[in-house]
């Protein structure tokens, strides 16, 4: 072929390709690829990773978006908010905000006339104690002389009577609610016997019983009558203190300083030298709780709420342990974000559900417990708490008629 003939077919050769390359993009063969599906199929990639992030910060901006606030923490700082301000509208005042420097062998107390009284005592001394819930009302003795702090509280009301362990002569508890570590306790002038209580009405002591936050039931000759036997059984002087006693003591002082694995410890070995006391269990699952060892913690909660008899609901929780509800609120909100991303673990849902119901957040409660009746091995444990919520939800409801 000349030089010529060459040159010329050149042009004729490229317009055939071209010819030939728009038809194969109009008519794709099923066995080749274009060559740039690979360049679109990254713009489009692109395009739809920047669509979700424009869809992601609109919806972050709209309210009720809580999962992608929870992604970004701020769900979780609400929460602790929440309940930091349900926990600072208490209707008691800690002995400390009120008076300072008290000796031991001193009893401090509210008179009739919204004064600060000061009492030596002896440790035989003792004085009546008045809670109220609902339309029911509850006594029981209490003795200054021996009292470090309150530690427990008991949400269905119930105290094993029976009970003389120095430790919780020690580290007491409330039935119903949270009053304090060392609320000052306020007398209360009765026809027959005077009494105490915790109740205040806001910020002021209460002379009149008619004016506290909450109803006092009146009390005559014939109140202490019905409860004089249940009073009898507290009358006696607490043991003497054991070696299980000053485990728990240990127990309290290292969970303070937040050393919750010798925590934990030290509760575990209490437990093996009193396997028959119902109430140590609880802390020893809270401390492992403050420890984040939530297996251990669910199973030992589990075991606990096992011996609980449906007449007697003794379920405590040890709020008292901690230093200060802060601490207490960001364990809790680190279990609860965690509860949010397994939400098919019913070991984190029942934990859950347990520290909500003793804090108090009634209904906050209720959907860990109802995730963790799912799974058969949580299901009595949060049964039995879904039944104790249930009494308390009616007799707040009772409380406010």
């Amino acid at each position: 072929m000349t030089e010529t003939r060459r040159n010329s077919y050149k042009p004729r050769q490229q317009a055939a390709l071209k010819s030939s390359s728009r038809t194969s993009f109009r008519n794709p063969s099923l066995f080749t690829r274009p060559a740039n599906e690979k360049s679109q199929r990254i713009r489009s990639t692109k395009e739809v990773s920047r669509d979700v992030g424009r869809e992601s910060r609109r919806a972050f901006t709209r309210t009720g978006t809580t999962g992608v606030r929870s992604r970004s923490g701020l769900a979780g700082q609400d929460r602790v908010r929440r309940w930091r301000e349900r926990a600072s509208t208490g209707t008691y005042r800690e002995r400390n905000q009120v008076v300072k420097d008290i000796r031991r062998d001193e009893h401090v107390y509210i008179g009739h006339h919204n004064r600060i009284c000061r009492t030596r005592i002896r440790p035989r001394h003792r004085f009546i104690l008045s809670y109220n819930w609902g339309p029911w009302c509850t006594f029981s003795y209490f003795r200054p002389y021996y009292h470090r702090r309150y530690v427990f509280v008991s949400l269905g009301g119930y105290w094993p009577l029976d009970y003389r362990y120095r430790r919780y002569y020690w580290y007491g508890y409330h039935p119903y609610r949270w009053y304090g570590y060392y609320p000052i306790a306020r007398e209360v002038g009765g026809n027959t016997y005077n009494y105490y209580t915790y109740y205040y009405n806001g910020d002021t002591v209460a002379a009149d019983p008619s004016q506290a936050a909450y109803p006092i039931a009146p009390v005559d000759h014939t109140t202490f009558e019905d409860i004089r036997e249940k009073l009898a059984q507290q009358a006696e002087e607490p043991y003497e203190a054991t070696l299980a006693d000053r485990y728990f003591e240990e127990a309290v002082g290292a969970f303070e300083l937040e050393n919750y694995d010798r925590a934990a410890e030290r509760f575990a070995q209490a437990i093996e030298l009193a396997p028959d006391d119902m109430v140590l269990p609880f802390a020893y699952s809270q401390a492992l709780f403050a420890a984040e060892k939530y297996t251990e913690a669910a199973e030992v909660l589990r075991a606990a709420l096992a011996k609980v008899s449906p007449e007697e609901e003794g379920i405590f929780y040890p709020r008292g342990l901690y230093s200060d509800d802060d601490t207490l609120f960001e364990q809790m909100n680190r279990l609860a974000k965690k509860a949010e991303l397994y939400s098919f673990d019913g070991d984190l849902q029942l934990l859950l559900g347990y520290n909500l119901l003793g804090i108090g957040e009634i209904d906050e409660a209720v959907e860990p417990l109802r995730l963790a009746t799912l799974d058969l091995k949580n299901a009595p444990a949060a049964t039995v708490l879904l039944n104790l919520l249930e009494k308390i939800r009616s007799k707040d409801a009772e409380e406010t008629e």
